[in-house]
């Protein structure tokens, strides 16, 4: 069948739109349609009492009506208590319906796009029907729970932690004056400033070259700590206030004067507490596991040919220019495949998909962006923090 003549931004708008509806429909209950049709019941099987509203051959049930409005969000649902608001969903539900039935006489089913949607969405409930609903975070083994709490230690307790900044300097007069001039400045949180009084003296007094630069500052370190003398460490747990100075320590390379810029609650977490957390983060390997042996064994029973020589012929566009993905982001998803989302619990499937209905399992609480362990205690990086106020 041949389609009208349209100009570009017609077509173009029209293909959009058409698009975006074959992708709802995919992704929400279907309605009752003949067999011939997207795999309903024939109308004549619908019982009457039952039919809310026909167009042509497709057939609008009270189910239809009452799942899709459930699958809003109570604040949403609430609209539609009345028989008005009821009227004004079906009459959402007939456009969609009519739409969908020019876009197939037209030939929009046979579009490579929306073929590539109900590919995706096909997917998407395989992957929550056939794989996902087979696993579960319960799954994780205690045995490797506790494993895994026993093997990573510092995830779930710290020692308290003191951040010093120190003046170095040979001569115990030097040192007695810098003391002098660092008691006088303010003390604690609020009067810290950007602690640029302290970094001065350093710049005026110490002799340290390595710390000199980073206005004195130690970073952080617990009391057991062997990075600096026990001098040091001891003197600097003695300091009580943040801006407390501490009186001239005597050590191998001269007199240190000590100032106290931080300091940091430990905390332990016992086994129960994070349990959960824990079997959410193995679960993840879990998934990913099973997932690649789930496709290496579809890849096993699929006649698969790769042509390297052909697939040496693709350009990329390496402009910085986005060239488009094509209607619902086709371009590949973080599942891995193309187009594909990141579904429920973090699998490939629908809640990337277009027109996907509300009501789709979210990602459990703390998978992503809460692992085991994760508290206010920001991570250590390899390199020392920079000194408190430094740029």
């Amino acid at each position: 069948m041949s389609k009208p003549a349209l100009g570009r931004t017609a077509l173009n708008c029209t293909f959009g739109t058409v698009f975006a509806v074959v992708a709802v429909v995919l992704a929400l209950p279907a309605c009752k349609h003949h067999a011939q049709k997207a795999g309903g019941h024939p109308a004549e099987d619908v019982d009457p009492s039952q039919v809310v509203a026909k167009v042509d051959d497709t057939v609008i049930t009270v189910t239809d009506v009452q799942e899709r409005i459930n699958k809003q969000s109570p604040f949403v649902r609430a609209r539609y208590t009345n028989a008005d608001r009821k009227k004004e969903f079906l009459d959402g539900l007939i456009k969609f319906e009519v739409m969908a039935s020019e876009a197939e006489r037209l030939g929009y089913d046979k579009d490579p796009e929306v073929q590539r949607v109900m590919k995706q969405q096909m997917i998407s409930k395989f992957m929550q029907k056939d794989f996902e609903s087979k696993l579960k975070v319960e799954d994780v083994p205690d045995a490797d729970v506790e494993k895994y709490y026993n093997d990573h230690p510092t995830e779930f307790h710290q020692k308290d932690e003191v951040r010093v900044s120190q003046i170095l300097v040979k001569e115990k007069s030097k040192a007695d004056k810098a003391y002098a001039e660092a008691r006088a400045l303010p003390k604690g949180p609020a009067n810290m400033g950007d602690g640029k009084a302290f970094r001065d003296l350093v710049t005026k007094y110490s002799e340290d070259e390595e710390s000199k630069p980073r206005g004195g500052d130690l970073s952080f370190f617990a009391a057991d700590s062997a990075t600096y003398p026990k001098a040091i460490v001891d003197g600097a747990f003695k300091l009580k206030e943040v801006g407390d100075v501490a009186a001239p320590i005597k050590t191998d390379k001269g007199f240190v004067i000590l100032r106290l810029t931080q300091k940091r609650p430990g905390f332990s977490r016992p086994l129960p507490e994070v349990k959960r957390q824990i079997q959410q983060r193995l679960f993840r390997d879990l998934r990913a596991k099973s997932m690649d042996a789930f496709v290496a064994d579809l890849k096993k029973k699929s006649n698969i040919e790769i042509h390297e020589d052909n697939l040496a012929k693709v350009v990329v566009d390496t402009t910085g220019a986005s060239a488009g993905v094509g209607p619902g982001g086709m371009g590949p998803g973080p599942g891995g495949m193309p187009g594909m989302g990141m579904g429920a619990h973090g699998m490939p499937g629908a809640s990337g998909m277009p027109g996907m209905s509300p009501g789709s399992r979210p990602m459990p609480p703390g998978m992503m962006n809460h692992p085991p362990g994760g508290g206010p205690r920001p991570p250590m990086s390899s390199a020392p923090p920079a000194a408190p106020g430094t740029p």
